[in-house]
């Protein structure tokens, strides 16, 4: 269980949640924001033996059509190997030493594994660079599935809507009800103990993550762009508003501010 200060929690919620996924052993590094020295992610980082990482990469993994794109990522681990290991196998890509595409591969299956992503997940996301995203054919089966119509109504009520699937932002899972991506994110939950409530908040933000990509496809065509036209088209104005409002922010920003003002209301009603 996850043993933190309600304070520092938080603080930072989306810093505790992910690396709560190292304590758990479910992940062995987990991507997080940096943060100062004498905070409180850095007292408990050296609490449980965490340290942080600045890996800078140049090889994509999001983007089919393009190769090379530059990016500093800061990824919280107990061993460094795992860092030193990606770099590894990006060094022999861009030194020519790897074939390209089987390298890139190699770096989303590596990364999946130690992210602790289910292995189809990771397999289907590494296949789909090179044909049809599984970024996108995943927002079109959560349209088709009905996830999004639900996450609206949930919206509108102001209930939370839990989908432990989505357990963490940027991740993909090879369908929108993937059963192995649903028991990891079950397991998070009942690490995170007294905090779970955050969890299930932080996944219907994911969705709505998701919800807004779709967002700004509408003007595309392709199968994502006529689906989600059809979908926005039935919604009210006050809600096409506030999904365009929530597509322009910084998304992590915004997630930690959402799931602070609930937990802080859920936390005065239950001391009341």
């Amino acid at each position: 269980m996850l043993k933190v200060e309600f304070s520092h929690f938080l603080s930072n919620p989306l810093f505790f949640i992910e690396s709560s996924r190292i304590l758990a052993n479910i992940s062995k590094i987990v991507s997080v924001r940096p943060f100062p020295e004498r905070s409180p992610e850095f007292k408990f980082c050296k609490a449980h033996g965490l340290k942080l990482f600045e890996l800078e990469t140049k090889v994509s993994r999001i983007l089919s059509d393009l190769k090379f794109v530059e990016s500093k990522n800061f990824l919280l681990a107990k061993d460094g190997r795992f860092i030193r290991k990606l770099r590894s196998i990006e060094s022999k890509i861009l030194d020519g030493k790897m074939d390209f595409e089987k390298g890139r591969r190699r770096l989303i299956k590596l990364e999946g594994k130690l992210f602790g992503y289910p292995e189809c997940c990771t397999r289907t996301y590494a296949k789909s660079k090179g044909s049809f995203p599984l970024e996108t054919s995943l927002i079109v089966d959560a349209f088709e599935k009905g996830f999004f119509e639900q996450l609206m109504n949930k919206l509108r009520k102001s209930e939370i809507f839990f989908l432990p699937q989505f357990f963490t932002l940027n991740f993909y899972p090879c369908k929108a009800d993937c059963r192995r991506a649903e028991k990891i994110g079950l397991k998070i939950e009942k690490s995170l103990g007294d905090f779970s409530l955050a969890f299930r908040i932080r996944t219907m933000l994911n969705a709505l993550y998701l919800l807004c990509v779709a967002y700004k496809s509408i003007n595309y065509g392709g199968l994502l762009g006529r689906t989600a036209k059809k979908f926005f088209s039935k919604l009210e104005g006050e809600e096409l508003e506030m999904i365009e409002a929530v597509s322009k922010v910084d998304y992590e920003n915004f997630s930690n501010n959402f799931i602070r003002n609930l937990m802080i209301r859920y936390h005065d009603r239950d001391y009341q």
